[in-house]
Order: C-alpha cells, then sequence, then structure tokens
C-alpha cells in the first residue's frame, strides 16, 4: 500500500516539476522575446515548443515511475514507427524548418524589420523582413513583392544583413521591357 501511494505522491511531484519548468522556462522565453522586440506570435510559438517538450519529458518520468520497461517501450515505438513512417518522412523538413525557428528565436541574427540578401546563386532575394513564423519566413523586397522562405534556409545559406535606409535592388530578376 506505501508503495502505491509513494508512487502517487511522486507522480504528481513529477507534474509539478514538469509545470514549474515548463512556466520558468516560458518566461524566460517571453522576457528575451520582449527585449529584443518579437512579435507576440513568434513568442506564442516557441512557448508552445517548450510546453510540448516539457510534457514529453514529464510523462516519459511518469512512465519510468510507474514501471514502462525499456522493451514494452521499444515494441510500442516501433509499431507507431512502422505505421506513421511515410507521415514521419514527408514532415521532417516541417520539423527541421520549426528546428531553425528555435535556432532563429535564440540566436537573434535576424528580427522583423530588418533588411536582408540571402544569396542562393541565381535565386538571390533582397528583402525587409516581414515575418517571421514557425515553418517560414516572408520577405518583401522594394516593388511590394512578397516572398516565402523556409527557415532552415537562413541557417543553410548565406545571409547579408543590409544596412541603411534603401534596399539594393536584385536587377537580375526584372525583365527589361
Amino acid at each position: 500500500m506505501d508503495s502505491v501511494v509513494m508512487k502517487w505522491g511522486l507522480t504528481v511531484v513529477i507534474a509539478i516539476l514538469g509545470w514549474a519548468l515548463s512556466i520558468l522556462l516560458r518566461g524566460i522565453t517571453k522576457r528575451l522575446g520582449r527585449r529584443r522586440n518579437y512579435s507576440r506570435a513568434r513568442i506564442f510559438q516557441t512557448a508552445v515548443v517548450i510546453n510540448s517538450a516539457c510534457l514529453i519529458i514529464s510523462l516519459i518520468a511518469i512512465g519510468v515511475l510507474w514501471g514502462l520497461k525499456g522493451d514494452g517501450l521499444m515494441v510500442f515505438a516501433t509499431s507507431l514507427m512502422a505505421l506513421l513512417g511515410v507521415a514521419l518522412f514527408a514532415s521532417w523538413s516541417m520539423l527541421s524548418n520549426a528546428t531553425a525557428a528555435i535556432i532563429l528565436f535564440f540566436s537573434a541574427p535576424y528580427r522583423v524589420g530588418d533588411r536582408i540578401r540571402l544569396l542562393d546563386g541565381d535565386n538571390t532575394v533582397t528583402g525587409q523582413i516581414r515575418h517571421m513564423g514557425l515553418i517560414f519566413i516572408t520577405i518583401q523586397d522594394e516593388l511590394g513583392h512578397r516572398y516565402t522562405l523556409p527557415n532552415n534556409l537562413l541557417l543553410q545559406k548565406t545571409v547579408i544583413r543590409l544596412r541603411g535606409d534603401t534596399l539594393p535592388r536584385d536587377h537580375k530578376h526584372c525583365r527589361a521591357d
């Protein structure tokens, strides 16, 4: 009887610690986001990822406490992977972009309003960052054209942060009339 009461007590403690860790990390994220003048949507998206990670860690800890064994977990995980293999492969790029968004949030090399030039051979884009989301970034050039680029592109390609008031124009993308 004492063992079950002890397990329930530890379950409550783990749940409270997971909740407290989530609150602490979200608070740090909100303060950092406000200090760097990030949009509320960008701060919210990062907080959702933090909440999800804290929930998963807490559930794993509670599962281990209640006797979830590695064998049972492996059977469950392999079955789940077999069922969701195609979906996970298809969503790999989404996961890559979400991870890139978290890295961009905390490293803060760019923010909304910055003017950048993304160097990608013939697909070079120059413009002002209008939106930074969990999956993509939106850039607007001087003619008002909006480009939607995946977040992981900002980590994979060379990006130049421009200074001054005017955007240099990429003439190679304009047709001569």
